[in-house]
């Protein structure tokens, strides 16, 4: 069984092109996700509330599609890092 794996960058609105310093652009966060094999890389600002409806459904959808072999659902969980 293959365990999607999510990547999910935060403080969406601390980028800044006025401050250059420490900002990580979208394309380097979706190129740092396929480096580390993730099935998916989505980003929010829990500040703003901006695509913050959309990440989860992302989750909640990619949750919802992951089975077992038999079928079912696992009865683990999300496991955060």
């Amino acid at each position: 069984m293959d365990i999607p794996i999510l990547t999910l960058g935060l403080k969406r609105d601390l980028r800044s092109e006025a401050d250059p310093n420490g900002i990580i652009y979208p394309q380097e966060a979706y190129r740092i996700a396929q480096e580390m094999r993730c099935d998916r890389y989505m980003e929010c600002s829990a500040r703003t509330g901006e695509l913050v409806p959309e990440a989860f459904e992302d989750i909640c959808k990619t949750a919802a599609m992951t089975t077992t072999p038999q079928g079912g659902q696992t009865e683990g969980g999300c496991g955060l890092m």
